[in-house]
């Protein structure tokens, strides 16, 4: 405790983790938030940033003793999950997960295994014995998307369509993991959707299903999301097809307490296959619209789970509402490579009537890098609307106002996500 409130350890700083620090202050804690660079955006705010490396358990562990601070929280970096682990374990802080389970859910072939024991549909994948077999690589069907098992954040996928594109996508993969493992995986072209769940005691609940709409002038990267919109038109299908399953292997592989999202593809027969699981906060911030949806916010729920081991006094389950009549979206336009000289219409966004939530991730004089990466992400935000319509007229008069101006003066935007599918393909 430190001058009268309740404490909180926050680890990594990224603009993504700004919105749990903000949560943790409304509820009147005092925040401390760790990272190694001094200008880590959610350090602004925090009551106490600190420079200390969020991987670096020893400092953290002597900070945690000096400053009598009373929980730990993992913002929304799956790397440093290995910290979140220890530090917990260390000091008798409730953590949420375990490191069995955080490993399983951090390596994306375990997961897809792990998946397939339970009749749970997963993206086909090539296996090859030698990554730089040319037998073996010219036995696969082009195109593929070749990614690393163990990195987020979009770094280290490439879409492969030439033989020459595959052998680099796979320096790319091994360049990008620790263990020096890759998934080649086949190259899907149906609509992406994410899954949510939160965890309560055991208890897993579907609390929410998006379509996720990428941007696809980059080649030869991941596409990169532009919009999601909430409810998914496949959500009904999902939770009659594969919402029990899914439930029992979360139930049967020990998973307690804690948040999930999973990233999916809608297959030829209108099916989910998951490829992708987080087992954390979500950096793409959906949560924002869940909550205005049943009142569930996953930020808060951690929160509490930090404090008391509980993730809430109320039953999540008759709380959840995924197939809800309200619409959603979270629009993250995006932005070429460049520095930033201003972001223009940001406080006259926050006042169009549905937006929830602005949050940027850069400030004025920022320079994007990470071609190909969510890095390419200028600013998430956060709107609902009762109608399609409504939704998609304060969609559209937000990019009216919305824009980013490098150094030369000109707009970095790339293409902006089409506002009519709203109306051509929701109901």
């Amino acid at each position: 405790m430190i001058n009268g409130k309740k404490s909180v350890l926050v680890l990594g700083a990224n603009p993504e983790t700004a919105g749990l620090v903000k949560t943790a202050n409304k509820m009147g804690l005092h925040t401390i938030v760790t990272d190694y660079d001094p200008n880590s955006y959610a350090k602004q705010y925090a009551a106490q940033p600190c420079n200390i490396d969020a991987s670096n358990v020893e400092e953290l562990e002597e900070l945690i003793k000096e400053q009598n601070v009373d929980a730990v929280l993992l913002g929304v970096a799956e790397a440093l999950m290995p910290s979140y682990e220890r530090i917990c374990s260390d000091m008798n802080f409730p953590c949420y997960g375990d490191k069995k389970l955080f490993e399983l859910f951090a390596d994306k072939k375990n997961f897809k295994q792990m998946c397939r024991e339970f009749d749970v549909p997963v993206v086909d994948e090539y296996v090859v014995s030698d990554y730089y077999s040319t037998s073996e690589l010219k036995e696969i069907p082009l195109p593929v998307v070749v990614k690393p098992v163990d990195s987020c954040s979009s770094k280290g996928i490439s879409v492969c369509k030439t033989f020459d594109e595959l052998r680099e996508g796979i320096d790319k993969a091994l360049s990008f993991s620790k263990s020096k493992c890759l998934l080649i995986e086949k190259y899907m072209t149906g609509q992406e959707v994410v899954v949510y769940y939160v965890f309560q005691d055991g208890q897993p609940t579907c609390v929410g299903m998006c379509d996720r709409y990428t941007n696809k002038e980059q080649y030869g990267v991941a596409q990169l999301p532009t919009s999601y919109i909430f409810p998914s038109k496949h959500t009904k299908q999902y939770l009659k097809d594969n919402d029990e399953k899914v439930k029992n292997m979360f139930i049967k592989t020990g998973v307690k307490n804690g948040v999930m999202f999973i990233q999916s593809f809608i297959d030829e027969d209108g099916g989910v296959r998951f490829y992708e699981p987080g087992y954390r906060l979500n950096g793409a911030q959906e949560h924002y619209i869940v909550k205005e949806f049943s009142g569930i916010d996953a930020k808060e729920l951690m929160i509490n789970f930090a404090l008391t081991g509980k993730m809430s006094e109320e039953d999540l389950s008759k709380k959840a509402d995924p197939l809800t009549g309200k619409y959603g979206c979270k629009l993250s336009p995006l932005v070429k490579l460049g520095q930033i000289k201003e972001l223009k219409g940001l406080d006259e966004i926050a006042q169009i009537q549905g937006v929830v939530s602005v949050n940027p991730s850069y400030r004025n004089m920022d320079t994007v890098t990470g071609y190909g990466t969510l890095k390419q992400i200028a600013c998430r935000f956060f709107i609902v609307a009762d109608t399609k319509e409504e939704l998609k007229s304060r969609i559209d008069r937000l990019m009216e106002l919305y824009d980013v101006i490098d150094t030369d003066n000109n707009s970095m935007l790339l293409t902006p996500f089409d506002t009519d599918i709203i109306i051509n393909d929701y109901t």
